[in-house]
């Protein structure tokens, strides 16, 4: 089976897995470890990303009004616009709501948003509302929840992750609570990685 299970993975992959060179067991074992640690991290993941995205959405809609995303309001660069456009264009339906639209943008879109170049607008006018419970500045914001993002795509795109993943998944629900105390303590009753990290 090992061997199959070696083509269907591939050496290549396996080999970031293995300690010593040929140890297929080995590896095997820690890539199955990295899966499960991978899916242990999907409930604070989640709650980030759901947490962000209407986190900010509330507080562009107090500042530019609630069709921000769509009235041109809002002071965005013309890359952040093209990513609603985007959005706009995956949406089967013209009359489909801000809520489907808000879902449909992208991680990064929202992250961005925290970026260098929007400090002295939408961070100062808006967004530095949202997170009540920051002690630093938008910049601390702003690289922890790239570093999130990125850890992120490592997980949705199959990367090892099981030699960073104890301390990403801190960072992520402390970030979670920089918005929301409520739902940074959901998300640490709910979510299943510290037991699975702690497993042998």
């Amino acid at each position: 089976m090992n061997a199959a299970l070696e083509r269907s993975i591939s050496t290549e992959r396996l080999s970031r897995y293995s300690a010593e060179k040929g140890n297929l067991s080995d590896a095997l074992s820690l890539y199955e470890r990295n899966t499960r640690l991978a899916e242990s991290l999907h409930t604070s993941l989640q709650n980030l990303e759901i947490c962000l995205r209407n986190t900010l959405h509330r507080e562009m809609a107090t500042a530019y009004g609630a069709d921000w995303l769509t009235s041109n309001r809002a002071p965005l660069a013309p890359h952040s616009a093209s990513r609603i456009v985007e959005g706009q264009k995956q949406l089967t339906t013209k009359s489909a709501s801000i809520g489907s639209l808000i879902a449909e943008l992208k991680f990064s879109f929202w992250v961005g948003l925290l970026a260098k170049q929007y400090d002295s607008t939408l961070w100062r006018k808006a967004l530095r509302a949202g997170f009540p419970n920051v002690q630093g500045r938008r910049d601390g914001v702003y690289n922890r929840l790239n570093a999130i993002r990125r850890f992120r795509n490592r997980v949705a795109h199959h990367e090892p992750i099981y030699d960073k993943c104890q301390q990403m998944h801190l960072e992520i629900v402390e970030a979670i609570g920089w918005m929301c105390s409520d739902t940074q303590a959901w998300t640490k009753h709910n979510c299943r990685f510290t037991t699975v990290f702690n497993e042998p």
